[in-house]
């Protein structure tokens, strides 16, 4: 007996698809943001704890954006794997108006 298309749910193939669309948002976005992005949330943040708001912010102060808004997210995800941003296990509040105070992870610079 089936269950239909509401309980065809695989973690799996969903990490799969995350990786997949993340690796595509970076490819595109090309090194040069990446790295730019890096250097900059390095020197400004380093030994702090923020929000991914917060890393948006300061490399577009410092004139360092993408050429789409998912590459920001892209960008948390590879400074993630690096170790450059540690999970803190704690969650804070957007302070963006588009973001509609979404409750986030707060991140720890190394």
């Amino acid at each position: 007996m089936s269950l239909g298309p509401l309980f065809d749910f695989s973690v799996s193939a969903s990490e799969a698809a995350r990786d997949h669309a993340i690796a595509t948002v970076a490819r595109n976005a090309g090194t040069a943001f990446m790295e730019q992005a890096k250097a900059v949330i390095l020197e400004r943040l380093s030994g702090t704890e923020c929000l991914a708001e917060e890393m948006r912010r300061v490399c577009e102060d410092a004139g360092v954006v993408p050429h789409h808004h998912n590459a920001w997210g892209s960008l948390t995800n590879q400074l993630v794997r690096a170790g450059v941003l540690i999970d803190t296990g704690r969650l804070g509040k957007s302070t963006s108006l588009r973001s509609h105070a979404r409750r986030q992870p707060i991140w720890r610079v190394r």
